[in-house]
C-alpha cells in the first residue's frame, strides 16, 4: 500500500516536473510580452505616420474660411456697410529650397533609426532573460549542494549527539556540528531569496509568470566574425538625421516659390444699390508669389548648431565603434577562459570529493577531528557550487559572444537548444 501511494506521488508531480519553462520559450515570451519591446513597436509606428504626414514634396493644402465685416457711423455712399465672404483657398509649394524633401529623407532616417534602436535594445533584453536564466540555474543548484550538506551534517549530529549522550564526547563536538548546521541553513535561506528575487526579475523580462526553468543548454557557435551591431548603425543613421538638419537651415536662404488659388463668394447688405450695382458675388484669384530671405538672425546659429551636433555624433560612432570591437574581443576570451575554468573547477571538485571520503571515513573512525572533517565537508560544497557556477556561466558567455558579434538574435533563435 505505501509504494502504491508512493508511486501515485509521483505520478502527480511528473506533470510539474515536466513543466519547466525552457529558455527558447522564455525569450520568445519576452519578444511578444515585455514592455519595453511593445513600446519601442508603438514608437516605430508612430514614426511611420510622422513619415506618412511629411511624404508630399509639394505640401499642398486645402482651406476654408468665412469673415463678416460691418462699417457703423460715418460711412460714405460708395461704402458697403456690411459684407460676407466664404472662401476655398487650394496652395502648394513649387519650390521651398529644398526643405520639404530634406524633412521627408529626414523622417525616413529617424524612423530606419528608431527600428535599429528597438533591435538594438531587443538584444539587451534577451541578453539579460538568458542571465537571469543561468543565473537562477546556479543558485537553485547550489541550494542542492547545500541542502545535501545540511542531510550531512544532520546525520553526523545526530550520530555525535547519541555519542555525547552516553558520555563518550564532550559537549563542543556536538555544538560544532550543531553551528555549522544552522550556519548552513543560513545559507540556504539567502539563496532562497535569491532564488525568488531573480525568478520575479526573469518573469518581469518575459512578461509573464515563470517559477522553474529546464537545463537548456545555448548551442556552440565559434569562429564568429565582427560586424558592427545595430546600434552603431543606427548611430550612423543620425548622422544623416543631422545633416537633414542642417539641409532644412540653408534652405532658409534658398528662393521659395508658392501658388494660390482662391475661390471666394460675397454677399452684401447695407449699401447705396444704385451706386454699387457691379459688386461681385463669386470672384478666383489666382496668385504666383516669389520670395528670398536675403537676411534673418537666426539661420546662422541654427546652423552652426546643427554642424555641432554632427560633430558630437562623429565622436560617439568613434566611440561606440571601438567599444563594442572591445567587447566582442573580450567576449571571445571570455569564453575560452570560462572554459578553462570548468575544466579547473571539474578537477578541484573531483578532488575535495575524494578527500571528503577520506577524511569522512578517518572522522567516523575517531582518527580526526570534526573541524578536519567540516573543512573537507565544507570544501566539498564549495567546489560544487563553483563547478555549477562556472557551467552556467559558460552559457552567459556564450550568449555575451553571440551578440557582441552583432549576430542577428532571430539567427539565434532559430537554431535548436
Amino acid at each position: 500500500m505505501n509504494t502504491l501511494y508512493r508511486n501515485l506521488i509521483l505520478l502527480a508531480l511528473l506533470p510539474l516536473a515536466l513543466s519547466a519553462t525552457t529558455l527558447k520559450d522564455v525569450l520568445q515570451m519576452a519578444l511578444k510580452n515585455n514592455a519595453n519591446i511593445k513600446a519601442m513597436n508603438y514608437d516605430i509606428k508612430s514614426k511611420e505616420q510622422t513619415l506618412k504626414s511629411v511624404s508630399n514634396l509639394y505640401n499642398p493644402t486645402i482651406n476654408i474660411g468665412a469673415n463678416y465685416s460691418r462699417l457703423d457711423l460715418d460711412t460714405r455712399s460708395t461704402q458697403v456697410g456690411v459684407t460676407s465672404m466664404g472662401y476655398l483657398k487650394l496652395g502648394v509649394d513649387l519650390y521651398d529650397g529644398g526643405k520639404n524633401s530634406s524633412i521627408k529623407r529626414q523622417k525616413n532616417y529617424e524612423l530606419k533609426a528608431t527600428k535599429l534602436g528597438a533591435n538594438a535594445t531587443t538584444k539587451e533584453i534577451l541578453l539579460q532573460t538568458v542571465t537571469l536564466f543561468y543565473q537562477i540555474k546556479t543558485v537553485e543548484e547550489n541550494i542542492k549542494a547545500y541542502k545535501e550538506k545540511s542531510k550531512t551534517l544532520y546525520a553526523q549530529y545526530k550520530r555525535e549527539k547519541q555519542k555525547y549522550d552516553i558520555q563518550m564526547i564532550t559537549i563542543d563536538e556536538v555544538l560544532k556540528l550543531q553551528s555549522e548546521y544552522e550556519s548552513n541553513n543560513y545559507i540556504i535561506e539567502d539563496l532562497k531569496y535569491q532564488k525568488e528575487s531573480l525568478y520575479e526579475n526573469l518573469s518581469l523580462l518575459a512578461g509573464q509568470k515563470i517559477d522553474s526553468v529546464d537545463n537548456t543548454k545555448l548551442p556552440e557557435m565559434m569562429n564568429l566574425n565582427y560586424k558592427p551591431s545595430s546600434s552603431i548603425e543606427a548611430l550612423k543613421v543620425n548622422l544623416k538625421v543631422i545633416n537633414e538638419n542642417i539641409n532644412q537651415v540653408n534652405a532658409i536662404k534658398k528662393p521659395k516659390i508658392k501658388l494660390e488659388d482662391t475661390l471666394s463668394a460675397y454677399h452684401y447688405a447695407n449699401y447705396h444699390e444704385n451706386l454699387l450695382k457691379d459688386l461681385p458675388d463669386v470672384q478666383n484669384q489666382l496668385m504666383l508669389s516669389f520670395s528670398l530671405n536675403l537676411y534673418d538672425t537666426s539661420s546662422s546659429s541654427k546652423r552652426q548648431s546643427a554642424v555641432l551636433a554632427k560633430m558630437v555624433k562623429n565622436e560617439q560612432l568613434n566611440y561606440a565603434k571601438s567599444k563594442e570591437k572591445m567587447a566582442f574581443k573580450l567576449a571571445t576570451r571570455k569564453l575560452f577562459t570560462q572554459k578553462e575554468k570548468i575544466k579547473s573547477a571539474k578537477s578541484a571538485l573531483e578532488m575535495a570529493n575524494s578527500v571528503y571520503d577520506i577524511i569522512k571515513t578517518k572522522y567516523e573512525n575517531g582518527i580526526v577531528d570534526n573541524i578536519t572533517y567540516l573543512d573537507a565537508l565544507s570544501k566539498k560544497t564549495t567546489n560544487m557550487a563553483l563547478y555549477n557556477q562556472a557551467l552556467n556561466n559558460y552559457e552567459i558567455a556564450k550568449a555575451n559572444y553571440y551578440f557582441s558579434s552583432g549576430v542577428d538574435y532571430k539567427k539565434v533563435l532559430k537554431m535548436k537548444f
